[in-house]
């Protein structure tokens, strides 16, 4: 791995995580806008506050690249959009510190914020594109909040 995959992985935050402050979480939950008061998840809608890990190198999200190392993550999750909406079951296919990309039986409109729920992760999410790829619809999304829900599997192990 290299230098970069290195920092970008050293920097996962665990769900509770003392270093991650109430000044770095939303004021608003992206879900449904409710004020967040520097909590880690929101007291309306459950849905996490806490920001994904900001990496160093922004020439790659100006790019429209992912500013970290894709992990393959072939895994069953739910999309519940914000709003209110009807929740549906996506296949995650990988993801990243800022990103990413889910496989969908129906198409989902670019800008779309959504909760994603899968046995390690809990997050928020805007959609940047969604296009058709065989049967499904391939979306691709960027990270607006994040909450790893164990310690290993998400990302990397803590142990040592």
């Amino acid at each position: 791995m290299n230098e970069h995959g290195h920092r970008a992985y050293a920097l996962a935050p665990l769900s509770g995580n003392p270093t991650v402050g109430p000044a770095a979480r939303r004021a608003l939950c992206p879900m449904c806008e409710t004020p967040g008061g520097g909590a880690a998840s929101c007291n309306a809608c459950g849905a996490p506050l806490t920001p994904p890990p900001r990496l160093d190198e922004p020439a790659e999200s100006l790019a429209g690249r992912r500013g970290s190392p894709r992990v393959e993550r072939v895994e069953m999750a739910v999309w519940q959009p914000a709003g209110g909406g009807d929740p549906m079951s996506v296949r995650l296919q990988d993801l990243s510190f800022t990103g990413l990309s889910l496989d969908a039986l129906l198409p989902v409109p670019e800008g779309q914020v959504a909760r994603v729920r899968a046995s390690n992760i809990d997050c928020v999410v805007q959609v940047v594109r969604c296009r058709r790829e065989g049967a499904d619809w391939r979306v691709h999304a960027r990270l607006l909040t994040l909450r790893l829900l164990s310690r290993a599997g998400a990302f990397v192990s803590t142990k040592v």
